[in-house]
């Protein structure tokens, strides 16, 4: 796994199902509030590298209204290697998504995405706010979220990024 042979073990606890729940919380909130059909369940794995990388989170566009086709080409060196990124980041994902359910803060539809089923976290967690690299990780999500919420196809997002769906 990647995540084990690129972080120290400090780092690495920092993707413990809580701190990655939190922040895959977000992106789905926020698409939501784009979206009313949610997030759909395939990107939460794009969305954790692209968020909790600061290798990724720091090329991201400043504007949801930046056409994804455009950044990729723009961003295509920084983002070699972001498909192996992405399948280091599945056990991560898978964890916090079972988390984010057994503490019902999400639901599934019968469509495959994933919507809000609690409000109970604050906007902006006290724990997030002081924190920079949990508050990097957050706010990119939260971009990510209303930014993939806006497109119709989840196999173009991939396909841009470079990423067998």
């Amino acid at each position: 796994m990647i995540i084990d042979t690129e972080l120290s073990k400090d780092e690495a606890n920092l993707y413990n199902p809580a701190y990655v729940g939190t922040v895959l919380y977000q992106a789905i909130r926020e698409c939501s509030s784009k979206n009313q059909q949610g997030l759909h369940c395939s990107l939460v794995f794009l969305i954790a590298p692209l968020a909790l990388s600061s290798r990724y989170s720091s090329i991201l566009p400043s504007s949801i209204s930046t056409p994804l086709a455009g950044w990729a080409s723009d961003s295509e060196g920084h983002l070699v290697g972001f498909a192996n990124s992405v399948s280091a980041y599945i056990d991560v994902v898978n964890l916090a998504i079972v988390f984010l359910f057994e503490q019902g803060a999400i639901l599934l539809s019968e469509d495959g995405f994933f919507l809000i089923d609690s409000e109970a976290m604050p906007k902006m967690p006290a724990m997030v706010n002081n924190n920079k690299t949990f508050k990097n990780a957050f706010l990119s999500a939260g971009f990510l979220g209303r930014w993939f919420g806006q497109f119709s196809s989840v196999e173009s997002i991939y396909t841009h990024l470079g990423v067998m769906p």
